[in-house]
């Protein structure tokens, strides 16, 4: 019986993480934090050691897709190499500097293209299509995220119910 309460509740905590995935918010890092707390409370009976590295590493996966996803769109806008490492610069100082989860690697990402584009070429329309092409990268990885924090949820539930 207590499993079940636990379980229900993990579930209900679970359903906020998935709008977080939509939000500059780490989404399902707090989905599987809420999910190993869960397994943590049951003893891993119901939700097993392998069913946790699963789901970890679906978060992991998500984790590594998001930073990079932005960074690919670059690339795919035209960036050179170097855009790319200034992107990547970027990212870091703006995640520093503007502290709010992801919102502040955006920026910064979008930033250090756009910048290293235009100082590379002299060209505002190339180094605005790359930093672009960053953005659309990075709302293709939201658009994954927000899949895999759908496929975080059924897969909690089929783990835990079975």
């Amino acid at each position: 019986m207590a499993y079940y309460l636990i379980f229900i509740l993990a579930t209900i905590l679970l359903i906020p993480g998935i709008f977080m995935s939509i939000l500059p918010f780490p989404g399902l890092l707090y989905m599987f934090v809420i999910a190993l707390a869960a397994a943590f409370l049951d003893g891993f009976v119901h939700l097993t050691g392998f069913d946790m590295g699963v789901l970890g590493i679906l978060t992991a996966v998500v984790i590594f897709v998001d930073l990079v996803s932005g960074l690919i769109g670059a690339k795919a806008g035209g960036a050179h190499w170097s855009s790319i490492v200034w992107g990547i610069v970027g990212l870091v100082i703006g995640s520093v500097v503007i502290p709010v989860p992801i919102l502040g690697g955006i920026i910064g990402m979008f930033l250090g293209v756009l910048a290293s584009e235009w100082h590379r070429t002299r060209d505002i329309r190339k180094a605005n299509k790359a930093a672009l092409g960053s953005f659309w990268g990075w709302l293709a990885g939201t658009g994954f995220k927000l899949t895999a924090s759908v496929a975080f949820l059924v897969l909690f539930i089929v783990f835990g119910a079975f």
